[in-house]
């Protein structure tokens, strides 16, 4: 028999075996759960590129949050075969006593360029035709939710500020709403000649041109754009770059960082089932080198007798991948219409190839002490310590490179995992004490609850496996339902109390008079008001932030668009330094700048940088000086970066407040005529806001409950390759037990004890890491007090003792029926 064909016998024989029947779903379980990621993954990204061609509604385009010279619009205009210009921002519009705001879209003579604009006489899509122009002179196009919400039907006005238009169609589809990202505001399309933006100040709008080029004119005007618009970025549809691709980029981080725990988990089941099969192995070694086999030839055998193993784990876990993928593909056509299952080789390759190197890193510490043995070591089964330490070395350094592989938020992860990390460390010190000191009590107390202790700590390493197991399990389930259990109640009880009723999202500076005087002939309190200008970061110590930034994450993809940028002399209340030296009002030099330490880790960002800004379209350079945290208390406005007032009075730029507000019953209904006459004023109402966020919330929880499913299952695994892979050791001691006359019941009370004493070390090792989790992470990535429920946390360990003791007695009762005999034929 050759050695591929032995590799599957001795495979074949011992899937006999119930350990190595665990390993094999365990590997199932992980690779079903990364191969789903990388299909569901690869079914988004295909989309986005198909949308990018589809919806694009140019071969190009160039935008910013500047209009661009007339020379520059002649520049398009000489080298591109047709361009349209395009304009949005936020604005109120009214009809009667209804007042809300929408997006407005301003488009030129030439929109669309390309694609289909389709419009409707109602608010249902069932009717729809295509036009070649935009709205007219004098009318307004209202998507079907703006319509609905406003209450207007077609022919009715519609006021922006002092300007009346006519309602005179419901638009369903936009050929460049792409451009809009993964925006839900209510949409409205108005002709460019209908209103002036010169009237209404924003931060947000957004300029737009679309051109119609040949590939070398696309050649031209990228070259064109990156040389010589700063402030500008440009969209083709062959150079790809979907809005929502990094998004989706980030969101694929996130879950494939969610699985290092999974694989964490996993490696601990393995490297408890695999205590069995490697005694196995070293049988089998033994005897093969007794027949003159080289000990290179019978690791080569084991390695196949493994590979065999994750072939057919990867076969099963594909089939039932691509299963999912179609599920989930179904649950995400709601977010990306048209989306369709496809088989994704490539990307399957790669997941293909990141689960074999981390499963195999989980067998190196077994093929390697099979190389460091001897013919006598391998009939003695003996096990050297250092094999253990090689062990932990490895599952630890193939988890880190895979949370490095993933990871967009280092800080968050550096945070999780070493959250992970100390409570770990705790219930390996809690384990080792407990069992010390109950071992000490025991030596002159008679009892079975005395000889517990004793065995379990002669038993250590076992129990100390065991308990990692289940503690792990139990604190990323407590710490997942705690923090969105604690964020709901924060947004509730803390906003309401601290930010009023009324988000001032946006307010231009001549405005404020008006909202002053407002709110004090309506009895209304402004709770807050910051000032901020609108700001892009172009360039880091000179580089494109392009060039000196490659990894995706969520600052990144902020400060790519137009930020917000404050000012203030002395550290604002609601924040307080973290790192640096904040200016002072007698400081001359204005050009210093503080930010947030979790935007600090995102961009790579250290203090010395010359970070450049651009306002207004002009370059403005300053040096990072300073760090800054929110601090909860005294109002929930604030922001990324902060500069001294006096750079403020050197940017010559537009001055937009941003803060919140106290409304009493009777102001809400005088708000519409405020709102009607500002239209450039943003306002949130506080039930809006808690509307988005339980909106938000319901995609959390179903993300969550599948995450939570996948632990349990993988907490199962757990439980059962401690019962699985200690089980000899469990029926020797039973055996030997009930041959000295103890009865089988004084067994099964000594496995409750011992059961009890695991799931015990296990939930205060997970309360202890939750405390830990929640004093590292809440306050540095959401800004919350950690005050945890401490009736909460003891019926949690209530719950998980009385769970673990329940499983583990059941799981135990097999190695209750060894008796002396069996031992010794053994």
């Amino acid at each position: 028999m050759n050695l591929l064909g032995l590799a599957f016998e001795s495979f074949k024989n011992d899937q006999k075996m119930s350990d190595s029947r665990l390993v094999l779903v365990t590997q199932i379980v992980l690779i079903f759960f990364l191969a789903t990621l990388s299909l569901t993954s690869a079914s988004v990204q295909l989309f986005l590129n198909d949308n990018l061609n589809n919806m694009l509604g140019a071969d190009l385009t160039i935008s910013g949050s500047t209009q661009l010279s007339g020379n520059g619009e002649q520049i398009i205009a000489n080298n591109a075969s047709k361009f349209a210009k395009v304009q949005t921002l936020p604005l109120a519009i009214s009809s009667g006593n209804n007042t809300i705001s929408v997006q407005i879209k301003l488009v030129d003579q030439n929109y669309p360029l390309q694609g289909s604009l389709k419009i409707g006489d109602a608010k249902d899509a069932v009717n729809q035709r295509s036009v070649e122009t935009g709205p007219k002179l004098g009318e307004i196009w209202l998507g079907p939710r703006a319509s609905g919400k406003l209450g207007v039907d077609i022919g009715d006005m519609v006021e922006i500020g002092e300007e009346q238009l006519r309602f005179s169609a419901t638009v369903f589809h936009e050929p460049d709403r792409i451009m809009e990202g993964h925006s839900v505001a209510m949409r409205a399309l108005v002709n460019t000649e209908s209103i002036t933006t010169d009237a209404f100040k924003s931060s947000k709008i957004r300029h737009r041109y679309l051109v119609e080029a040949s590939p070398s004119q696309q050649r031209f005007f990228e070259q064109w754009v990156s040389e010589k618009l700063d402030g500008h970025t440009i969209m083709t549809k062959t150079g790809g770059g979907h809005p929502l691709s990094s998004f989706w980029q980030r969101t694929e981080n996130f879950l494939g960082l969610a699985s290092v725990i999974l694989f964490f988990m996993a490696a601990i089941a393995i490297d408890m089932a695999n205590r069995r099969y490697l005694v196995r192995q070293k049988h089998r070694l033994a005897i093969y080198l007794s027949f003159g086999q080289t000990l290179a030839s019978c690791v080569r055998l084991s390695f196949l007798q493994w590979m065999i193993g994750f072939a057919i784990s990867f076969s099963a876990a594909i089939f039932l991948a691509y299963g999912a993928q179609y599920y989930l593909v179904g649950q995400l056509a709601q977010q990306f219409p048209g989306i369709g299952w496809g088989w994704h080789l490539q990307s399957l390759l790669k997941s293909a190839g990141i689960t074999f190197l981390l499963l195999l890193a989980f067998q190196i510490p077994m093929f390697w002490q099979l190389t460091r043995t001897s013919l006598v070591s391998l009939i003695r089964a003996i096990e050297f310590p250092s094999a253990q330490l090689l062990r932990l070395f490895w599952i630890f350094a193939s988890l880190t490179m895979l949370a490095a592989y993933y990871s967009d938020n280092f800080l968050l992860t550096g945070l999780t995992l070493g959250a992970l990390g100390a409570a770990l460390l705790l219930m390996i010190v809690l384990t080792w004490v407990i069992l010390t000191i109950g071992e000490y009590w025991g030596r002159n107390r008679p009892g079975l609850l005395s000889f517990n202790f004793f065995i379990m700590k002669k038993r250590i390493l076992t129990k100390s496996s065991q308990i990692l197991g289940l503690g792990l399990c139990s604190l990323l389930l407590l710490f997942t339902l705690m923090l969105m259990k604690d964020i709901g109640d924060s947004l509730e009880g803390y906003t309401r109390l601290n930010d009023g009723n009324l988000m001032v999202a946006e307010m231009p500076a001549q405005d404020l008079p008006v909202l002053e005087q407002w709110a004090e002939s309506n009895e209304s309190q402004i709770r807050q008001m910051r000032p901020y200008s609108g700001a892009k970061l172009s360039h880091i110590n000179e580089q494109p932030i392009d060039e000196a930034i490659t990894t995706p994450s969520d600052s990144l993809a902020t400060v790519k668009k137009n930020i917000r940028l404050s000012w203030s002399e002395a550290v604002p209340a609601n924040n307080r330094l973290v790192d640096g030296i904040w200016w002072s009002a007698s400081d001359e030099n204005w050009q210093q700048i503080s930010a947030e330490p979790e935007v600090m880790t995102d961009l790579n960002l250290q203090f010395g940088d010359r970070l450049t800004f651009l306002v207004n379209g002009k370059p403005f350079t300053f040096t990072l000086v300073a760090s800054h945290a929110y601090r909860p208390g005294k109002g929930s406005v604030t922001f990324w970066f902060q500069i001294p007032e006096k750079a403020a009075q050197k940017l010559k730029a537009d001055i937009f407040y941003m803060g919140s507000m106290e409304l009493p019953s009777a102001a809400w209904d005088e708000l519409g005529q405020l709102w009607k006459n500002n239209p450039a004023l943003s306002l949130v109402p506080l039930k809006e806001l808690t509307q988005r966020f339980d909106d938000t919330l319901a995609i959390v929880t179903k993300l969550t409950v599948g995450y939570a499913i996948m632990i349990l299952i993988m907490a199962a695994l757990v439980i059962a390759a401690s019962m699985k892979g200690f089980e000899s050791e469990d029926r020797k001691k039973n055996g030997l037990l009930t041959s000295i006359g103890i009865t089988k019941s004084a067994c099964l009370k000594l496995n409750l004890y011992d059961w009890l004493t695991v799931s015990l070390i296990a939930g205060v090792g997970a309360i202890a890491g939750t405390w830990v989790a929640g004093l590292l992470i809440y306050e540095s990535q959401f800004s919350m007090r950690y005050a945890p429920d401490p009736l909460w946390l003891v019926g949690l360990i209530l719950a998980i003792s009385f769970i673990v003791c329940a499983v583990g007695t059941i799981f135990s009762r097999k190695s209750l029926s060894a008796s002396i005999y069996t031992l010794l034929k053994e």
